[in-house]
This record gives structure tokens, sequence and C-alpha cells, in this order.
């Protein structure tokens, strides 16, 4: 039942928040880290390998504590451990900028990471979820679309302040926007599920209606315990761990490709499309979702992500360079907006915050190393044509991972003979 006290669902309000969370605390580890790069990496005499391992150690925490992460936010006071996070967090950020040595780059980074998975991606994900089931697509977009956002407007102010003010007063007035932002929305706009105002999801009312002609609540029927000794499980686990290495592979090693095949203005222009693309994918994706279903999300995402290694195969012509900006752009979604929507659609509300950790984990993997093997194969054979064609092979994988899960989890619905049955590949 929606808000009918207000015009404005209050689950709006929350994808509102989410964005802020996005926005701000996610660009600083994923897509502005390496801007630090240089001035640390001189200034402290260090090689760009020491530094890199910071935000190695940050990743790969992820597949350690994700699922013990998920478990506590579901079943504990979530708005309580998201703030404590969020100055947690902002402390270990900027106590970069006291850093002498990597071993102190290390363990910033170590306790930037704990605090960053408690308040980022996994609490965002899990509220939209509670806080939707129509549109669920299209608010889980809107909250991941920050990502993109905080990397368009933080990128050039980055920049700037550390031309500036140097790399370690940066990580303070970054660290400084951060606190600002984040931890008013986390105290007074988020809120974990509807119910904590009295509140049904959103479409909760038509998921009941719909019930009652003969369809059921989407979920299987089995514990996420007993889902381990499934295929299904271990299927859609194979898919996450390819999703994340083709991400990985695909944004970090993309800028050094397009700056070898036509230099580094080429290589800005085509960076800033697909960025600036990928703010509409994320939206354009979750839209799908809500209208066509889970399999015809989950295969445009990966038709379109697995064009942009077609086209850089094709990269000797700048044009095709081009055309894999709109492509990855459009496709790029699959790295955050799909795994939180396959595993709603697999395991349902109830299930979903012990299942997305898990998830989180295997994503993490990939991503911790998915550029290391792109970098690899280039070292091991001097040009990027055979990791395109990997990475290729891997959003295929990714694609089937996904399906096939989705398919394999159905006969685990209750009444699935007369119900699930129908609604496969609904």
């Amino acid at each position: 039942m929606e808000n009918k006290k207000s015009k404005i669902f209050y689950g709006w309000f929350v994808v509102l928040g989410c964005i802020i969370i996005t926005t701000t605390m996610v660009p600083p580890i994923m897509s502005l880290s390496n801007k630090f790069l240089i001035q640390v990496t001189t200034d402290m005499n260090i090689s760009r390998g020491s530094f890199t391992l910071a935000n190695t150690i940050l990743q790969g925490l992820g597949i350690i504590i994700s699922p013990m992460v998920a478990k506590k936010l579901a079943g504990g006071n979530m708005k309580k451990i998201q703030s404590i996070s969020i100055i947690g967090f902002v402390l270990a950020y900027a106590s970069y900028a006291l850093a002498q040595s990597p071993i102190h780059l290390y363990i910033s980074a170590f306790f930037v990471g704990i605090f960053y998975l408690n308040s980022t991606l996994i609490p965002v994900s899990m509220m939209v979820t509670n806080w939707f089931v129509k549109k669920r697509g299209l608010a889980m977009s809107l909250a991941m679309a920050g990502i993109g956002l905080g990397g368009t407007i933080f990128s050039p102010i980055v920049t700037m302040l550390l031309t500036n003010y140097g790399w370690r007063l940066t990580y303070v007035i970054m660290a400084g926007i951060i606190l600002v932002c984040a931890l008013p929305t986390s105290l007074f706009i988020l809120r974990k599920s509807p119910a904590d105002m009295g509140l049904e999801p959103y479409g909760a009312g038509e998921s009941v209606a719909s019930t009652s002609a003969n369809k059921v609540e989407k979920g299987v029927k089995i514990s996420v315990k007993e889902s381990k000794g499934k295929l299904f499980f271990w299927v859609m686990i194979a898919g996450m761990v390819a999703n994340g290495l083709i991400n990985s592979g695909a944004l970090g090693q993309f800028p050094p490709a397009l700056e070898e095949l036509h230099g580094v203005a080429t290589q800005a222009a085509i960076i800033s499309m697909y960025s600036s693309i990928g703010i509409f994918g994320k939206i354009l994706l979750g839209w799908v979702n809500d209208k066509f279903g889970i399999v015809i999300s989950c295969t445009f995402g990966c038709v379109m992500f697995g064009l942009a290694f077609v086209f850089m195969l094709l990269g000797q012509n700048v044009n095709m360079l081009y055309a894999m900006a709109v492509v990855f752009g459009l496709g790029n979604a699959i790295g955050t907006v799909v795994p939180p929507l396959v595993t709603a659609e697999i395991f349902g509300n109830e299930k979903y915050g012990e299942a997305y950790g898990m998830v989180n984990s295997a994503t993490q993997v990939g991503l911790s190393l998915g550029s290391l093997m792109v970098a690899s194969l280039y070292d091991l054979n001097g040009s990027y044509t055979t990791a395109w064609i990997i990475l290729l092979g891997l959003t295929v994988v990714t694609l089937v991972g996904w399906l096939g899960s989705y398919a394999l989890s159905k006969k685990f619905c209750s009444d699935y003979s007369k119900s699930c049955a129908e609604l496969q590949f609904n």
C-alpha cells in the first residue's frame, strides 16, 4: 500500500538519499582513487604498485566480510550501523593524509574498506529492495546512477584540489564533503524498510492482487543455507564472479588501451562519453527490467557490454571506439544494477540480505582480479586482443550464469507445478 497521506511515496525520498550516498561515497573508492596516484607516489617515493595495493586491500575485504556485513545489516539497526560507519569511513579516508609509508596507506585502506561495506552499496541495495516491489528496477538504477554522477561531479573538483592544495589536504577536504553530505542523509532521510514508518512497499497491494490470481510471490522457498547445496546457487555465483571480472577488466584497462591506440585527447573524450552515457544507461536498464522482466534486462545489458569488447577489437578505427563508448555506457550498469535485481528475483525480499552478502562477495572476487588479469595478458602478449576476446567470453558466462540460475531456481518455488512453471522467464 502506498502512503495515502502524502502525494509522494516516501520510498522515493529513500532513493534520493541513496543517490546522495552513492554520489559522495562510492566514486572516491571506485573511480577517483587513482587520481591521487602520481602525487602520492612521487611525494612518498614509492612505486605505483605499492599505491595500488592499498585499493586492492580495500576491495579484497569485500570478498571476506560481505556476507557478515549483509547479515548484520539485515538483522540489526541499519540506521545506527550506517551512520557510525559513515563517520568511521570519513576518519579513515582522511587518515590517508597522514601516511608516511605504504604500510600507513594499507592500514587506512583496511578501515576504509570495512566502513565502506557497511555504509554504501550493501545497505543501499537492501533499502531499495525493501521499499519497492513495483518499479524496483527503476529505483535501483536511480540509486546506482549516483556512482556515475559522483564521478562526473567530483573528478574536476579533485583535479583542482590536487593542483592547488596537494594530495594530503585533498583527502581531508573530500572527507569533509562526504561527512557533510552523507551523515545527515543517513540520519534524517534513509529508512531501512517501509515498516519503520507504518507503510508497505511500493506496489505491494498489486503483488497481493496478483497472488490471488494464481501467481506466486517471487523467490525460492528454501533457505539460503539449503540453496548452497543446489546447482542454481553456484551457477548464479559463477555469473557474479564473471561479472566482476569483466567490469574490473574493462573499467581498469580501457583507459590505457584507448591512450595506446589514439592518444590522451581521444582517451579523455571517450571516457567522458561512456561515463556520461552510463548515467542514462543505468536508468534505462532499470526501466527495461520493470517493463520486460529480468531476462530481457540481463540480456540487453550483457549484449551491450559484450559489444564493447567487439568494438575494442576494431579499435584501430577511432569511429569504432566512439561506438564502443555508446554500447559500454548503456551496458556497464550490469556491474551495479543487475546483481541486486537478480538476487531479489531468485531469493525474494525475506532472504535478500543474507543472499546478497554472498553475491557481493563473489562479485568482489572478480573485481579484485579482473584488471590484474587483463594487465597480465597484455604483458604476456604485447596487446589487449586476447584479453578482449576472453572478456567477451566471460560476458557470455555472466549472462548464462544469471539466466541459468533464474531458470533452475524456479523448481524451488512453492507450488512449482502449478505456478512457477508458468512464470518461468516472465
